[in-house]
């Protein structure tokens, strides 16, 4: 029998579309929600986590409270009350924990029971209930939790990019942007969508350039050479790397130093897995200097993922032009019209219309694909690591060791001794 579909070219008679489960779906006992659960999330941010009220959050796919209590300590807990089930969104947060606002039951940050209200002598057996939790750990300006079987809890990592705070600079890891100041910035659709964008620079080329005009704010006055955007040369300037934790891709362009010389810059960005994005300052574009800022992509469910970011800078204001620097037609994303958003599209435009969650058996990769290719292979080798009883890549190191981050822009003056990628 004839596949007409095939045969044709036309949409009848294909295949119903589906996505990869296995990459995609990250609830609990799922391939990628648990190889997921190995590693530690962020989950708010330290500052703006006050001991004034408990917030609710959803990560991959369980509903959770974060809370600080009245002696400074954060808490992460299951939504749910473990008594009959009211929300502790509606508790009140006391000096030692959480209380329950249907019958007073009081929870301390690793879920036992301190009291129940209305029980004889706030309850003979109160140690028999627990309110399921999860560890916590706050570094960086951020508070993270791990979700993870217990026995296999690694240590937090470190990051050589965010360490050693020089003189005046701090953390930012909070954004202004209504509902994001504690639990991230959440967008609807897969968590994928977005991280992999990451290994993906033939998109700024065109999407960012040659279709919507230029999106970055600032260039061409801060140094970056239009250069780097042209698409008709990308696929000649571009190498992937494999990575001590995950993948990297870098994009020369031609430039010249301060004196005059001819140089070649070197544009690398890199993810590591889980789900970290080391992005370069693409607004300042200054070479040779220390990377400073990860980007978290969590993802909450199937179809919803939050963004969280540490930046390590003595400017905020810097910091927040990089998160704010890709503009379409001139505007943030917030601002534009349906018409403005249909002639100049940018990232979430893109990535939100492949769907809640792409049709991966729909897709026709290309040789540009490759970093993405890449990244999808090294998450398959962590679910299948996880899948054998091992650990996945990434998760313990020596104890104290601090991570490289190979992010950054740098300069080679002799373009031809060392050739892209070396």
């Amino acid at each position: 029998m004839t596949d007409t579909a095939t045969d044709t070219g036309t949409g009848y008679g294909r295949p119903r579309p589906t996505h990869d489960a296995r990459l995609t779906e990250v609830g609990p006992g799922t391939p990628m929600g648990e190889a997921l659960r190995r590693y530690w999330h962020p989950i708010a941010g330290s500052a703006a986590l006050t001991s004034d009220v408990p917030h609710r959050t959803r990560i991959l796919g369980e509903d959770l409270i974060v809370f600080r209590d009245g002696q400074g300590r954060p808490g992460v807990v299951f939504e749910r009350c473990a008594h009959r089930g009211s929300s502790l969104f509606y508790g009140r947060i006391e000096q030692d924990g959480i209380r329950c606002c249907y019958h007073g039951w009081k929870f301390d940050v690793q879920g036992h029971c301190l009291e129940q209200a209305c029980e004889a002598g706030g309850g003979r057996r109160r140690d028999v209930a627990r309110q399921p939790w999860y560890p916590v750990e706050e570094r960086y300006g951020l508070v993270f939790v791990y979700m993870g079987p217990p026995e296999r809890k690694p240590e937090l990592p470190r990051y050589d990019c965010l360490e050693d705070l020089g003189e005046g600079e701090s953390y930012l890891a909070t954004l202004p942007v209504p509902g994001a100041e504690v639990t991230g910035g959440q967008q609807d659709f897969n968590w994928l969508q977005a991280y992999e964008n990451a290994v993906d620079p033939v998109h700024a080329a065109w999407l960012h350039s040659a279709h919507s005009g230029f999106q970055f704010e600032g260039v061409g006055t801060t140094g970056f050479p239009e250069n780097y955007f042209d698409h008709r040369t990308i696929a000649d300037r571009v190498t992937y790397h494999r990575t001590d934790y995950g993948v990297k891709y870098i994009q020369t362009y031609q430039d010249s130093t301060d004196g005059g010389e001819p140089a070649q810059l070197d544009w690398a960005v890199e993810v590591q897995l889980p789900n970290i994005i080391a992005l370069p300052d693409f607004v300042n574009t200054v070479a040779d200097t220390r990377h400073d800022m990860l980007i978290w992509v969590v993802p909450v469910d199937d179809t919803h993922y939050r963004s969280f970011l540490s930046a390590r800078t003595a400017d905020p204001g810097r910091i927040m032009r990089v998160v704010q620097g890709i503009k379409q037609n001139g505007k943030f994303l917030w601002e534009l019209s349906p018409e403005e958003s249909q002639r100049f599209p940018g990232d979430f435009e893109a990535q939100r219309s492949q769907g809640d969650i792409t049709q991966h058996s729909e897709e026709t990769l290309a040789p540009s694909d490759r970093g993405v290719v890449m990244l999808r292979r090294m998450l398959r080798t962590m679910i299948d690591d996880v899948e054998a009883g091992r650990d996945p890549l990434g998760v313990h190191t020596a104890d104290g060791q601090i991570r490289r981050v190979e992010s950054g822009i740098s300069t080679r003056v002799d373009a031809e001794a060392a050739p892209a990628g070396a």
